[in-house]
């Protein structure tokens, strides 16, 4: 007997309408004037289809895949995959179609409920100002947002927050046997870290003077911003200075030189990038969708400096790079569709939010790949027993094994490498700021 589980976020969606599907998968909508939508009005927005599903097998992922009619020759466009042994309230991403008249879903391991809605998202148009990405660590703005920023190169700002420097093992360096000490290794973690950041955004076209390192210490955000006029060292190196991360960067900082790791200088050098830059767009974690400590406190701090400076961008695209309990989502092989996060309603979250998805290309993706080569703290080799479980999943999972791409050992190259990167899309408002 499949679990009853609904995945819901609370939305605000620019269209809404009731829908059906019929034996053959196709979808027939209730109201003409939406079915009508011109390619101008379907093509730059975000289009998801609130569907109940029943999977039919207790491991193969059951998997929808969306056919585009609209053509004499029907083309299959991507493929969501759901969870398998569940049943309940999912949203199958439409986004990157062409017309909303002449849509088809071929069903495998699953059964879905005749009466579906059609909700619709007005993507921001991000070209209309500097967007400002906040990863909290070097290669959290490639997970997040590659596919973006490499739409928009020059208008991009990347500032990234920590070097990613702690070490919690000295068997865990990169390259075995170099350094002697935690300490030593540590600095060099970061070392290599901080230059990832500095370069691989070069791969898409972002200039280097528009990509700064702040080096301030990893697991140590959140200490930050509860205290954030005391100093908390590296947990690894005890005697580091963010300074020593710093040496790639093109602008200058208010507190270059004299740099300590406290929550009021971080705060102070974002409000000053914020003065500088001037986003339309923020990119930055979710803080109830995103676990990781750090993330959750980078948004905490971008909070305060946007107080501080007063600068607001007109939104925020959030993300989750990390999600609580959840291994393995998106689910299915690299080049899928990216469905939206498996949570449940939660009355805390806002009720006026939606979704921001952007579709990427199959060469897009393929940068995104080696965008992600690039970074060092993504490479490696899993273990023989996670080797093997990964195995079982994938041969349980009813997916050809030739489907499933091995571009590296991390399962960031399978959940990350997507047909969509997906945001709640949110207006800075006073609530947002208090």
């Amino acid at each position: 007997m499949p679990i009853q589980r609904d995945h819901h976020l609370p939305l605000a969606p620019d269209w809404e309408c009731k829908a059906t599907i019929d034996d053959n998968g196709i979808i027939q909508l209730a109201d003409p004037a939406i079915a009508a939508l011109s390619t101008g009005d379907v093509r730059p927005n975000t289009w998801m289809l609130e569907v109940r599903y029943r999977a039919t097998s207790r491991w193969k992922l059951p998997a929808v895949t969306i056919i585009d009619r609209s053509n004499s020759q029907p083309t299959e466009r991507f493929t969501q995959y759901l969870e398998p042994n569940q049943t309940g309230k999912r949203l199958i991403n439409l986004t990157g179609i062409e017309s909303l008249d002449q849509l088809q879903l071929k069903l495998k391991h699953l059964t879905l409920e005749g009466d579906a809605t059609l909700l619709g998202c007005r993507n921001p148009d991000l070209a209309s100002g500097p967007i400002l990405i906040i990863a909290p660590h070097p290669d959290d703005a490639e997970l997040a947002a590659f596919g973006v920023y490499s739409q928009y190169p020059k208008n991009t700002w990347i500032v990234t927050l920590t070097a990613g420097e702690r070490l919690k093992r000295l068997d865990k360096q990169y390259w075995p046997g170099l350094d002697d000490s935690l300490a030593e290794a540590s600095q060099r973690k970061g070392f290599v870290r901080a230059w990832n950041s500095a370069t691989t955004p070069l791969l898409a076209g972002v200039p280097a003077e528009q990509l700064i390192m702040l080096g301030y210490f990893n697991d140590t955000l959140a200490e930050l911003y509860e205290k954030p006029h005391t100093a908390v060292p590296s947990h690894s190196a005890p005697t580091l200075t963010p300074d020593a991360y710093r040496q790639w960067n093109r602008l200058s900082l208010p507190t270059d030189g004299q740099v300590q790791n406290t929550g009021e200088n971080l705060q102070s050098d974002l409000s000053s990038l914020l003065n500088k830059i001037k986003p339309t767009t923020i990119i930055t974690p979710h803080t109830d969708l995103d676990p990781h400590a750090d993330h959750i406190a980078s948004t905490r701090h971008l909070q305060a400096a946007i107080e501080q400076s007063g600068h607001a961008p007109d939104h925020l695209l959030l993300y989750a790079n990390h999600l609580k309990s959840t291994r393995g989502f998106p689910r299915g092989p690299a080049h899928a569709a990216t469905g939206v996060w498996p949570i449940q309603t939660s009355t805390s979250l806002p009720q006026d939010d939606s979704i921001a998805s952007f579709p990427l290309s199959i060469e897009v993706q393929k940068q995104k790949a080696l965008a992600l080569h690039s970074m060092h703290d993504l490479g490696g080799t899993p273990g023989l027993e996670r080797q093997l479980k990964r195995k079982l999943k994938r041969l349980l999972s009813g997916i050809p094994c030739k489907d499933w791409s091995d571009y590296g050992g991390h399962d960031f190259f399978q959940t990350h490498i997507k047909a969509h990167e997906n945001f709640v899309l949110q207006e800075i408002d006073q609530n947002w700021l208090t």
